[in-house]
């Protein structure tokens, strides 16, 4: 009965808020259905989404376009009731909840309902300063969706020209990294690795000169276990406070504010950061205190990416050789990898298209390089990762240095006698 009553309490929520600013944006254009049940039958409600218009009654609905399915009505309530995001990933790990159909559109309900809900964040007069320190691909959009949730924000970057759009759009930009964390409660580094975060946080100008005591430094880079010892040693003897916040997604979703953060440090700064963290992405995984953990998780996440990325490639040259129609192949990868960036991968790999760079060649040396490390200190060969190595770095003896990390393609296809 409680959940029962909760669906129809959605409905009638999302309804009579369909014309609040952010949910109107948000279902401007949309045409889909949600459908919400439980295993046994016993509950189920379904929602349909055309423009501003929002439909919903009981019953079963065939063929949504995402099915949501609670293990039991019991579980489902407690679980909604909560509100808790790290509750929703434990139903999820445990499959209490089995998402079948988009997952996208999983994400962007959720999403609906808390911005109907009134959660979504707001501009607000009084958010905290926050900085920026890193102004790529990635670290461009994050400082984007901080101007857009209300962050004054000041910036910086080594090269001025990356700053000029932020500063356009109502950013102040500071001439040294210490200028930039005087400034803030929150400083957020989205940098390339090791060395450029050791070098950003310490000496005259570094991070610690301007950061005030008590306030938080979020670190949204890939960066070894050795590099996130060093720098939570140094916050923690300068009274600072650091949190391990590797990002995952590609420069689109850090734009959308649609990056998930994988954070760890201690949780009085996790959840004084929170707002900050939400405004650039649309989940947050809080994994304890130990910092390591997030750069271990990272790199699990990150080593899947690659080996399929590689397995796609391998996949496209046996069909080259074989014969088999490359729209084929694209097409069966198309079905099999239902997340967004799979199948963005696989259409880049099809097409040879490895100018949309959204981690470049370089880049991607580096951290599968930290992941063979990582994994050797704890006793576990990655071996995908050390052929991916291999073949990174013949990619950039061919000069490929600057193309996206999907372009190992071009070794595997050079590899199998497939020229031009």
């Amino acid at each position: 009965m409680m959940l029962r009553l909760m669906l129809y309490g959605l409905a009638v929520m999302l309804r009579r808020n369909a014309h609040k600013p952010e949910v109107e944006r948000m279902l401007r254009g949309r045409r889909c259905s949600v459908q919400i049940r439980t295993r046994d039958g016993c509950v189920s409600r379904h929602f349909v989404f055309c423009g501003s218009a929002v439909f919903s009654r009981r019953g079963v609905l065939h063929g949504p376009d995402v099915d949501l399915t609670w293990k039991d009505a019991s579980t489902a309530a407690t679980v909604l009731r909560s509100g808790d995001p790290a509750s929703l990933q434990e139903a999820l790990a445990r499959e209490w909840l089995l998402i079948e159909g988009s997952s996208d559109l999983a994400t962007w309900f959720g999403d609906l309902v808390r911005a109907a809900r009134g959660d979504a964040s707001e501009p607000s007069a009084t958010a905290d300063a926050v900085a920026v320190i890193g102004l790529g691909r990635m670290g461009s959009g994050i400082a984007h969706r901080l101007l857009a949730a209300g962050h004054p924000l000041v910036v910086y970057n080594r090269t001025i020209e990356k700053a000029q759009p932020l500063l356009a759009a109502g950013a102040r930009v500071a001439s040294t990294p210490a200028e930039a964390a005087a400034a803030a409660k929150r400083v957020v580094t989205s940098l390339m690795g090791d060395a450029s975060i050791i070098e950003v946080l310490e000496g005259p100008s570094g991070i610690l000169s301007g950061l005030g005591r008590g306030c938080i430094h979020i670190g949204a880079s890939t960066i070894s276990a050795q590099a996130t010892r060093r720098v939570a040693q140094r916050h923690k003897d300068h009274g600072s406070h650091y949190l391990a916040a590797p990002v995952i997604g590609r420069p689109e979703a850090a734009r959308a504010g649609d990056l998930i953060a994988l954070v760890c440090g201690e949780r009085a700064a996790f959840e004084a950061s929170r707002p900050v963290l939400q405004a650039f992405t649309r989940m947050v995984q809080y994994l304890g205190e130990d910092h390591v953990l997030a750069s271990a998780a990272k790199l699990a996440v990150n080593y899947t990416g690659a080996t399929l990325i590689d397995l796609m490639g391998q996949v496209y040259a046996f069909g080259e050789k074989a014969g088999i129609p490359g729209a084929t192949i694209h097409a069966m990868f198309r079905m099999m990898w239902a997340p967004p960036p799979l199948q963005g991968y696989a259409t880049r790999i099809w097409r040879r298209d490895f100018e949309d760079l959204g981690f470049d060649l370089l880049g991607g040396l580096k951290d599968v390089t930290l992941m063979i490390e990582a994994a050797k200190d704890i006793g576990v060969r990655w071996e995908f990762a050390e052929i991916i190595q291999r073949k990174m770095k013949r990619g950039i003896e061919m000069g490929l240095a600057g193309k996206d990390w999907s372009s190992t393609y071009e070794v595997t296809r050079a590899e199998s006698g497939l020229g031009g």
